[in-house]
Order: C-alpha cells, then structure tokens, then sequence
C-alpha cells in the first residue's frame, strides 16, 4: 500500500480523489460534493454518511431524534409527514390557513406549503403563518395521525 508509513493519518474509510493534484491532502470542500455524488453511485459509502449524521444528530438534538424514532417505528402509532396535494378547483386554494382550521378540524400540524412541481424547493414556506393562502395547484405538508391525513386528503378534493 502507498504512504502506508503515514502514522498520523487516521481515516475510518477510503476517501475518493479524482483529481491528482490534491493527492495526497484532503479538500474538506470538494469532498462534499464527491459524497453527494458517491452516495448516488457506491451503495457502500451512503450507509456511513447517514450513519454518521445519525450519530451527531442524536448528540446535538437527543429528544428531536427520540420523538421521530418514536414517530416512524412505535408499532401503534400512525403519526406521520404527509403531504395534501391541493388542485386548481378545489376549494382550499387560495383560501388561508386559518380559514381552513386544520389544527381544529383535523388535528393536523402544518409544517410548509409549496407549489406542486417546484421540484428544487425554492418556494416552500416553512412553518407558514395561519394568514398564508394555500397556492392553487399547491401541497400542504402537514404532520397528524393517518386517518385525518385521508381524511383532509378527501376534504381537499372535494
């Protein structure tokens, strides 16, 4: 193995450099975007990425992580992200969350609106303010038990 009387270097895993001339030192700035790349690519590295990430998260936000383990895995529990997708004609677009009283009549929490077909993201309202109208066309995101999901899923197509 090449510089294998490096001593001081301490890697947990293979790194990929493609260019040469950043061999033999670690670019912390180009190695972001060849992650997101091999992560696309080598089936290998992504479950250490996530793991890692997993693990900091669980030292910096320890109940944030406790309650979505609890949401996603707890056997009984059908609390869920969910979107509700709401078309031209339905009556919800346009209208404004608090009109809508999806905490009241649904027992939803509204975490974003978009636009359907946004794709990158850059018109999501995160945690929106109840005066915000639901674009036409739009998707509320939205956290609650399944059933009221479906059952505000029917409400906005009606």
């Amino acid at each position: 193995m090449r510089n294998i009387h490096w001593r001081h270097l301490n890697s947990m895993r293979v790194l990929s450099m493609p260019d040469k001339w950043e061999f033999p030192w670690f670019a912390a700035w180009d190695l972001a975007f060849q992650c997101i790349t091999l992560a696309l690519v080598d089936v290998e590295f992504a479950p250490s990425q996530i793991g890692g990430l997993r693990m900091a998260s669980e030292v910096i936000r320890p109940h944030v992580v406790g309650f979505l383990d609890r949401m996603l895995k707890e056997q009984g529990s059908t609390l869920r992200v969910e979107e509700i997708e709401v078309e031209a004609s339905s009556k919800w677009a346009g209208t404004a969350l608090h009109d809508l009283n999806l905490k009241g009549q649904y027992n939803l929490l509204i975490l974003g609106l978009t636009n359907r077909g946004a794709g990158s993201g850059s018109d999501l309202v995160i945690n929106p303010p109840d005066n915000a109208g639901v674009p036409s066309q739009g998707v509320i995101i939205a956290m609650g038990d399944m059933k009221d999901i479906q059952r505000a899923r029917q409400a906005a197509r009606a």
